[in-house]
């Protein structure tokens, strides 16, 4: 699977041990993404704009990566969340607005 990310995500992911913790859980990651997606599918609707479900929709996430960080002392969870914001953005922009068009 092959992400696409501009010169500026990747300057600011690349840098960080954030990838790297990222990285060496992928397949977690990946497989807790959707029953973030199941979780958060009713809230579509009551959330007017996309950064405003961004915000929830990644905190979610990492909600539900919870077990996996919990006990680590040096772990940044602001570089691992905007990590995952650049990783995941366009799988949450598809989510977020095909789920608007149920909305009424």
């Amino acid at each position: 699977m092959k992400y696409i990310i501009t010169e500026q995500q990747y300057d600011r992911v690349i840098s960080k041990d954030a990838l790297s913790w990222v990285k060496r859980r992928y397949d977690l990651i990946h497989q807790e993404l959707r029953p973030t997606m199941g979780f958060t599918r009713s809230s579509i609707c009551h959330h007017n704009t996309y950064e405003d479900f961004e915000q929830y929709f990644f905190s979610v996430f990492m909600d539900g990566l919870h077990p996996y960080f919990y006990d680590n002392e040096s772990f940044d969870y602001e570089e691992v969340f905007d990590c995952l914001v650049d990783l995941f953005y366009v799988e949450c922009t598809e989510f977020y607005f095909k789920g608007r068009e149920r909305c009424s």
